[in-house]
């Protein structure tokens, strides 16, 4: 019972309270491996927390501090939600900032093939999230996306891998799912700009 009373700690976004990373950690672990009243509590309490509109700005410090996977994803969980329903909500240099720090955990990540593997489902959840991102980006505010991608693969075999994996998911939204998530013309540009960049993607691939 304590624990959940420190818990609604968690849901305190008044600037004062310090945010406990290691309390949402016995949180998560309680929801997948507790019992009872005390598993559904912990339950209601991640879900209010995922649904709150601040949620999002404590993503960097779980991540951070997390000693937990399960945790880590939640917080993945909570960052693409916010993408989905609130990116054009939010000011334009919070996108950015959102934009670079996904980027840079993408690249830290999959630089190292023992980190990448390891850590598989993570670095999959980074990269459906950078695809969240760049259907909102690409190709009007981030033209240079495909190029900086096949230049980015270049530096190592597994970075190259997992690059090949976010444009391949890329394209599976954009030919597969965009019916019914985005407009028709937003989907027909979105085709129309991945045709037109195929020749650098191709290179990618024999590389």
């Amino acid at each position: 019972m304590q624990l959940l009373e420190q818990a609604q700690s968690l849901l305190n976004f008044d600037g004062q309270t310090t945010f406990d990373v290691n309390v949402l950690d016995a949180v998560i672990n309680t929801m997948y491996r507790g019992q009872g009243d005390a598993q559904r509590q912990a339950s209601e309490v991640l879900n209010v927390l995922r649904d709150h509109p601040d949620a999002w700005t404590k993503v960097d410090c779980i991540l951070e501090f997390s000693k937990c996977q399960e945790t880590k994803y939640y917080a993945l969980q909570i960052l693409e939600k916010t993408i989905k329903t609130r990116w054009k909500a939010l000011p334009k240099e919070q996108c950015e900032a959102i934009k670079q720090y996904i980027v840079s955990l993408i690249i830290s990540h999959s630089q190292n093939p023992e980190l990448i593997e390891r850590e598989k489902v993570y670095v999959n959840k980074l990269d459906i999230i950078l695809v969240q991102i760049l259907k909102h980006e690409w190709p009007k505010k981030w033209p240079n996306f495909v190029s900086d991608i096949v230049e980015a693969s270049k530096t190592s075999e597994s970075m190259c891998q997992n690059n090949l994996e976010i444009l391949k998911l890329l394209s599976e939204e954009v030919f597969d799912f965009s019916s019914g998530q985005m407009t028709q013309a937003k989907a027909k540009h979105l085709k129309d700009t991945m045709c037109n960049e195929f020749t650098k993607i191709f290179q990618l691939c024999e590389y």
